[in-house]
């Protein structure tokens, strides 16, 4: 077992590669018929592929602790605003956010849920092997599930927390309806932090729909902010197609 927790980045590492096939295939044939009138047609798809590969290869990279740790900086937004003892981590990915909660308060006790697809490269062993190494296995738990249908009881949680999970479930077209689930898990009183593309037009097109699926459920929305008045984004992290459509959202269930 490796001493280090491999948490990775949101990024799919898959992406970058086969953006980089694509680049280097598409200028290859562009330099092998550069004297033809064929070079421009290869060139035009080899360098749409070169900016899309400069653009998640950058993010990638500024995700990670080595360029600015802003995935990292996104989860302490979470986690600053997290309480309770028994919290939901809808989405967990690798574990990250769940142990950096349960690294945070020693009586807290934090269950991460994640579907786990073939198109990511997070699993629950990797969670469970982080969370060992970090010292907090004890006070983590980790299941397998959709955000659109959690096992788990009616208010069984202090606090419920959901970074970027949301606009990727795939067995429901309304999305919002992810955000009505976690607010039933969630006791009265507790907090609910979010944190998704909740701007994205494609992914949340109705910002009533979003609101009023909260004040069902009984809760009520104390933030709502931007990404962008939360941290300062570098290039191109301010990007639509990055984090231009992220904001903030956190309350309680008061009912």
């Amino acid at each position: 077992m490796t001493d280090r927790p491999q948490y990775g980045t949101w990024i799919r590492p898959k992406a970058i590669v086969a953006f980089g096939v694509l680049t280097t295939f598409s200028f290859a044939l562009a330099m092998l018929s550069f004297w033809s009138r064929w070079a421009l047609v290869f060139l035009v798809p080899a360098a749409l592929f070169g900016w899309i590969l400069m653009v998640i290869g950058l993010t990638s990279h500024r995700f990670s602790d080595r360029g600015g740790g802003y995935q990292h900086r996104i989860h302490r937004l979470l986690v600053e605003r997290a309480s309770g003892t028994t919290v939901l981590d809808i989405g967990c990915g690798n574990g990250a956010l769940s142990i950096e909660l349960a690294k945070v308060h020693a009586d807290r006790h934090v269950t991460g849920l994640d579907f786990w697809g073939r198109d990511w490269q997070y699993s629950q062993a990797a969670c469970d092997r982080n969370a060992e190494i970090e010292g907090v296995a004890e006070r983590c738990s980790f299941v397998q599930g959709s955000a659109s249908r959690l096992p788990f009881d009616d208010e069984q949680f202090d606090c419920v927390v959901s970074c970027l999970c949301f606009h990727e479930v795939r067995d429901v077209q309304d999305k919002t309806a992810s955000v009505s689930e976690a607010l039933r898990v969630l006791r009265r009183g507790g907090r609910f932090v979010f944190f998704d593309l909740f701007s994205d037009p494609k992914a949340f097109p109705n910002n009533d729909l979003l609101s009023g699926r909260v004040r069902e459920k009984g809760g009520e929305i104390e933030e709502d902010r931007p990404c962008s008045e939360l941290l300062v984004l570098p290039f191109p992290l301010k990007g639509k197609k990055v984090l231009g459509y992220a904001r903030l959202i956190s309350g309680a269930r008061t009912k």
